[in-house]
């Protein structure tokens, strides 16, 4: 063979290599179908009812959450069902009460402060956020949505945009005097988180069944504010509510819900009536029963009117708690809860207020505890502190409205303590 039919040869062995080689199919990789993370927390509420969670699509494309993942704590992790899918720009609300099925997680948040974190299905995380301790009506919110920028709100925009704010909310409140008396002016004064954003802040208020008229309040370095409630000229109940206006128009109020549940105080004159805690039973078995309900034997308070003029207990309070406010004797019914001079009225501490004006919300503990009566505006009338209590055996004072306390073998209800 020549060189030339050689190189011919050789030519076309490597020709032939080449087109086989690349005939062959070699593998290719496998594309990743990538699950989209353009969902993430948007808005928290930890003092909520229940307490919620907002989730939001920033993206342009439906997210399947199927599998996702969202906890505070690695013990609470729970896997999202199938059958929801946000669309781009939409919000999901995930609501924290201890339930655990669909969306409703199995924890609750705290008030104090902690974090949520919210996984894909494979575990990678998407989102984590600290949130801070909040009051009622504040939420923890990004401004604008989706964005790295959290802020502490006083207003709620659930399953809503978050819009640009107000970030302004109200912080704390106060007003003097202390217990406000008809003929008194009234000066409130509160704290806002930040007021460069504010137009105007007012305080609303009207007597109950009236009409709300306004006030509004000034600072002098946009963080306290102080307006004055002209004084009110007979006894009645104050509603009042605060509102936060800022520079695009948006609105915070205060309470959250002012415009429906306004916050009440009662303006009063004078001195609190001579009543005084005459006498309980923490234990009536067979001593005296209810007059309300057939074959019940509640416990009881007796009050004793040691004044000179006839009182109306209507507006008046009880309490076995810390709270002056507890439990509100009903104003509507005063052939029931007036005290003549010198009278007694029972008082069934059974936790059936729907059974009248005389029933509480509360019932006494026979292991002992504190009982009070408060005037109308939260001043102290009277209380006691019980110890063990004996079946059918009351404690009462020794002589009616005297300073000594003994036991009754003989209970004495309504009637004079001998």
């Amino acid at each position: 063979m020549s060189r030339r039919d050689l190189n011919y040869y050789l030519f076309f062995v490597l020709f032939f290599l080449t087109i086989t080689g690349c005939s062959k199919d070699e593998p290719k990789p496998i594309p990743e179908n990538p699950i989209p993370e353009s969902v993430a927390f948007n808005e928290i509420n930890s003092t909520g009812n229940p307490d919620w969670i907002e989730l939001y699509n920033y993206g342009d494309t439906t997210v399947d959450l199927t599998g996702f993942i969202v906890f505070d704590e690695e013990a609470n992790k729970y896997t999202l069902p199938s059958g929801h899918k946000m669309g781009p720009g939409e919000f999901l609300i995930l609501n924290c009460d201890d339930q655990g099925t669909g969306l409703n997680l199995p924890f609750k948040l705290t008030s104090l402060g902690e974090s949520v974190t919210l996984q894909r299905p494979d575990g990678k995380m998407i989102d984590h956020v600290v949130f801070p301790a909040m009051e009622n009506s504040q939420t923890y919110a990004r401004f604008p949505d989706g964005s790295g920028t959290w802020q502490v709100t006083g207003f709620s925009t659930q399953n809503k945009t978050n819009g640009s704010g107000p970030v302004s909310f109200f912080k704390s409140y106060n007003y003097t005097p202390e217990i406000p008396l008809v003929g008194e002016d009234i000066l409130f004064t509160l704290e806002i988180s930040d007021g460069n954003n504010v137009s105007s802040i007012e305080i609303f208020y009207a007597l109950e069944g009236g009409a709300f008229e306004s006030v509004g309040m000034t600072s002098p370095d946009k963080i306290t504010y102080a307006g004055t409630v002209p004084a009110i000229s007979a006894e009645n109940d104050l509603l009042y509510y605060f509102k936060l206006t800022d520079i695009t128009g948006n609105e915070v109020y205060l309470p959250e819900d002012g415009l429906i549940h306004p916050y009440k105080m009662t303006l009063t004159s004078g001195d609190v009536p001579n009543l005084v805690i005459n006498e309980i039973m923490a234990s009536n078995l067979s001593t005296i029963a209810d007059p309300d309900t057939v074959g019940e034997y509640d416990d009881w308070i007796e009050v004793y009117n040691a004044g000179s003029t006839a009182v109306d207990m209507g507006r008046f309070y009880f309490s076995d708690s810390e709270n002056p406010f507890d439990d509100r004797i009903p104003r509507d019914a005063p052939d029931k809860t007036t005290i003549q001079p010198g009278g007694y009225l029972l008082f069934w501490a059974d936790g059936t207020t729907s059974q009248g004006p005389n029933h509480l919300k509360f019932k006494l503990s026979a292991s002992g505890e504190i009982v009070s009566l408060y005037y109308k505006d939260g001043r102290l009338i009277d209380s006691h502190t019980f110890d063990v209590q004996s079946p059918d055996i009351s404690e009462g004072r020794s002589t009616d409205g005297g300073p000594n306390w003994i036991k009754f073998n003989t209970p004495t209800p309504g009637a004079a303590n001998q």
